[in-house]
């Protein structure tokens, strides 16, 4: 599998932690939800999706029995309910009692956003597969299987990680907020065939489309510290 190809099952949500025996007893979402705006209370800040995005929905899990996450997914679709973009927040931290447990993002590029050190992975992937079990993506894909919606076959994706516990932007962590904006990638008139090689990578067609696309993707949330 290329590195491309691995980046796009990373940004769909399959989790690189490793699961446990045990579960912990997981409560309600946290975050309170008003219009377009998700305010986290233990975080102590706000995130803005823009106007035209629909809310979805939230779901709060034990992830693999190491991890504490929590989704808030807002959609934009066709009259056909065909997504066209997607808005994922994510806050996920590991439970106390898996110390040894951490972050790693320095395998991604290190840029700055909204006043901080935000980790970037960027490109075109498929919808298609099922996703792991317990996965963050099943989750994601159950909220937006209830409401109605369908996937194009083939999207334009940016995972954005800040780690909230990293003040020093040194790529390590056990707090995250994890921002997914996607795109039908239909929109760009390339397929994922045309823009990656025979071993997954992304090829030159790539970088003009994955620039803009990260633009967007900033543009599209707004991140206010409380």
């Amino acid at each position: 599998m290329g590195r491309s190809m691995m980046v796009a099952a990373a940004i769909l949500g399959l989790s690189a932690v490793a699961p446990a025996a045990a579960a912990e007893t997981v409560a309600r979402p946290a975050a309170v939800i008003r219009g377009h705006s998700v305010t986290h209370p233990v975080a102590h800040l706000a995130v803005r999706v823009p106007n035209s995005a629909t809310y979805v929905g939230s779901d709060r899990f034990d992830l693999y029995g190491v991890a504490d996450a929590e989704i808030q997914l807002f959609a934009e679709s066709d009259r056909n309910r065909r997504l066209t973009r997607l808005y994922w927040i994510q806050f996920e931290s590991y439970w106390p009692d898996q110390p040894k447990h951490s972050y790693d993002y320095t395998g991604d590029r290190r840029e700055r956003h909204w006043g901080t050190t935000v980790w970037v992975n960027d490109g075109p992937n498929s919808t298609a597969g099922t996703p792991r079990p317990g996965s963050d993506r099943e989750h994601m894909q159950a909220l937006l299987e209830r409401a109605g919606y369908k996937p194009p076959p083939e999207m334009a994706t940016v995972r954005m990680i800040q780690l909230l516990d990293d003040p020093r932007g040194t790529g390590h962590g056990r707090r995250e907020l994890m921002f997914i904006y996607a795109e039908d990638l239909a929109r760009t008139g390339k397929t994922l065939a045309q823009l990656t090689d025979k071993n997954g990578e992304t090829n030159a067609s790539w970088e003009p489309i994955g620039k803009a696309l990260v633009e967007r993707a900033v543009k599209a949330f707004s991140v206010e510290r409380k």
